[in-house]
């Protein structure tokens, strides 16, 4: 094998490691979510003014003869400080007004004065599978310029710098989420983020494979392209609909009244997935009459299954908190599956 092909090959696995990075990150993602867990670190990218977060309340609470740090956060009188320089904390501290503002001042960006241990290390861990993904998108980008270097492909450097400045964009926003206290307009753009960064790894996957494109019907083609299409903007709607979802929750809707006082886009959320169900048993009798069959194919028909599943038993069931990272975790999964196929194939 070549230093170029070998290049190649280690490209393609760094896109492959990507991709599971992406699909972990978005998982850690639900949790946080459906356990309220975001604003488990009130500040970015530390967590109370730590690199490794605190474990007690204690920590993060002032006590007689305790030395504090510039840049530590403390909880008194349910209100959330930051400690403006180093200082040592003693039972006259709030009668000296100066002293006072010195050494703390109330944090200026939001006022989420709570300690949970468990919603802590939730998002500390949800922040470092994100970073995770941050090493093997380097090594891609690297590897890329090695190969464009013996190949001349310029193409998997765009994809990956592309990666890099969606990560860096997420980043930005997951910044942006903590300052204004999980703000849930945001979490389309999340969305939009992460499928930007999905798309590009599936780019560089096809275009670093050896394998050559097989060949579908037209007619198949077209409908998987319709298909992918659709699904992507199901999957943007869904994102308004779980906005809508946190919304109610944090107004005091319970969730056995979720469903009626959600807003029109449920419904064409739910009208798309007929939509969708109606494509893919069209795509279903068409692929059946095929005498090469792509095994890509039978993973989409399994996984739509499972995601249909999930989308009934969240509509039905009062949208329990266990089924929605499996809903779109499983549909995020079916995206990739129809845009790889897509990227394998071409009309016969």
């Amino acid at each position: 094998m070549s230093s170029v092909q070998q290049t190649k090959k280690r490209l393609n696995t760094a896109g492959k490691i990507g991709v599971v990075c992406m699909f972990l990150i978005i998982i850690a993602g639900s949790f946080v979510r459906i356990t309220g867990s975001g604003m488990g670190c009130p500040d970015w990218p530390k967590c109370f003014g730590y690199y490794i977060p605190p474990t007690d309340v204690s920590t993060v609470s002032l006590e007689e003869g305790r030395s504090y740090s510039k840049g530590q956060m403390v909880i008194y009188n349910d209100t959330l400080w930051i400690t403006n320089n180093d200082f040592q904390y003693t039972k006259d501290f709030w009668k000296s007004n100066s002293g006072n503002e010195a050494a703390l001042k109330v944090y200026p960006k939001h006022q989420y004065a709570e300690f949970n241990s468990f919603h802590t290390w939730t998002e500390y861990i949800n922040r470092l599978l994100t970073g995770l993904l941050g090493l093997p998108i380097l090594v891609m980008t690297f590897l890329a310029m090695l190969y464009y270097k013996k190949s001349n492909d310029y193409w998997p450097v765009i994809y990956s710098v592309f990666a890099i400045v969606m990560i860096l964009f997420e980043a930005w926003l997951g910044k942006m989420v903590v300052d204004k206290n999980l703000n849930t307009s945001t979490i389309t753009l999340h969305m939009i983020g992460s499928l930007g960064i999905l798309l590009s790894l599936l780019f560089l996957i096809r275009r670093t494979n050896e394998k050559e494109n097989y060949s579908l019907p037209a007619v198949l083609r077209k409908s998987l392209s319709f298909f992918f299409i659709i699904h992507l903007v199901q999957l943007l709607l869904g994102t308004q609909v779980r906005e809508s979802v946190d919304q109610l929750l944090e107004n005091g809707i319970g969730r056995n009244i979720l469903i009626e006082n959600l807003p029109v886009g449920f419904k064409i959320h739910r009208s798309f997935s007929i939509l969708i169900v109606i494509l893919a048993t069209m795509m279903y009798l068409q692929y059946r009459r095929l005498e090469i069959q792509p095994r890509k194919f039978k993973y989409l028909f399994v996984v739509l299954g499972f995601e249909i599943l999930f989308g009934v038993g969240m509509a039905y069931l009062g949208i329990p908190r266990v089924l929605q990272p499996l809903h779109l975790l499983f549909s995020i999964i079916l995206f990739a599956l129809s845009g790889m196929i897509l990227l394998e194939t071409k009309k016969k």
